[in-house]
């Protein structure tokens, strides 16, 4: 199944909320991350920390908000980000 995803900006211009068209999380549910070496706790974190730029990652039920380091510009970060949430297995969340 082909995961749709959508990019929501936030009123915070280093954060964009990235919505899924799947579940990653049990609704009510959140995992947040801000060190690589916490993300391995998560599959699809462990992918997003790994990119250069990325500071943090939150996931949520079927979004996940990634904040970027504040020298880095969206233009760099966001294609990988999406194409890391479009490759990561469903079966690995």
């Amino acid at each position: 199944m082909t995961k749709i995803i959508a990019a929501i900006p936030t009123r915070n211009e280093h954060s964009i909320t990235f919505k899924v068209s799947q579940t990653l999380l049990p609704y009510g549910k959140s995992m947040s991350f801000s060190e690589p070496g916490v993300a391995a706790l998560h599959p699809m974190a462990q992918a997003l920390m790994a990119i250069s730029g990325v500071a943090s990652a939150w996931i949520m039920a079927d979004e996940i908000l990634v904040t970027k380091d504040c020298d880095v510009r969206w233009a760099t970060v966001k294609p990988k980000v999406i194409e890391t949430i479009s490759k990561v297995p469903e079966q690995a969340l």
